[in-house]
């Protein structure tokens, strides 16, 4: 399939929940990366990613601080999930930023919550950007700023199409007419995103359910048929230009 990029025409929101434990995900892709940068003390840095909790990089001070997660290349991401070393527990603010190759930037939204040592965060992005790097800021905790760990979970390939016919979990997440397809029946462009190897718990939105086997509808209780409310004017080649919020099971 045909992966493409897109940037700032994206919309999306995203959601952040706190996990007790230290218990891994269920299922999904988990990528390779590697700390490339970092406030403070870069000594250390690297043990952020090492794959072991039990080692610490530790900004040496408290907020605001920063931290680069290399991807490897552009890719979606779907999780990122975190495990301070923090010390007292507290409310803590933590905003997500991503930098593709070409040097852009992209604001994916902020977790905030009572949080504290050796318990995973986790942040759900529903925006569908692919990113080379993603950079943690905390800019407010009790503690000092450190990190044990770091997991990000792909998020799956984006496809331009002129159809739909794709495998279940192959989930349109935008349409527009672009003047790419005349030669198609509605002329319109379908926007895909491959959501078959997501993890557990991840969240997309899709302009249809159809075929979303394995994911459930987060419904609206003020739109039970039409869809996740804002529409957010994504699904226009769809009745009723509806939007879906989907989370896997």
């Amino acid at each position: 399939m045909k992966s493409f990029k897109i940037a700032a025409a994206a919309i999306g929101a995203a959601a952040a929940i706190f996990a007790s434990g230290v218990s891994a995900q269920s299922g999904g892709v988990l990528l390779p990366i590697t700390i490339t940068n970092a406030s403070g003390n870069v000594a250390d840095m690297t043990k952020a990613a090492d794959g072991n909790p039990n080692t610490i990089w530790n900004a040496g001070a408290g907020p605001t601080q920063w931290i680069d997660i290399d991807l490897g290349s552009e890719r979606m991401f779907s999780i990122l999930r975190m495990l301070p070393s923090q010390n007292p527990p507290g409310n803590t603010v933590h905003h997500v930023w991503g930098r593709n190759d070409a040097g852009q930037w992209f604001d994916f939204g902020e977790v905030s919550g009572y949080t504290q040592d050796n318990q995973w965060i986790e942040y759900k992005n529903l925006k569908e950007i692919p990113v080379r790097t993603i950079i943690l800021q905390t800019t407010s905790s009790p503690s000092w700023v450190a990190w044990r760990e770091f997991q990000v979970y792909d998020g799956g390939d984006l496809i331009e199409s002129c159809h739909t016919n794709y495998p279940a979990g192959v989930a349109v997440y935008r349409t527009a007419r672009l003047g790419r397809c005349p030669d198609y029946t509605f002329g319109a462009s379908y926007f895909l995103r491959d959501t078959r190897n997501l993890p557990k718990g991840a969240e997309v939105y899709v302009c249809s359910t159809y075929q979303m086997n394995g994911w459930s509808w987060l419904a609206n209780s003020n739109a039970p048929y039409s869809g996740t409310l804002p529409r957010q004017g994504r699904c226009g080649e769809y009745q009723n230009d509806s939007l879906f919020l989907m989370r896997k099971n």
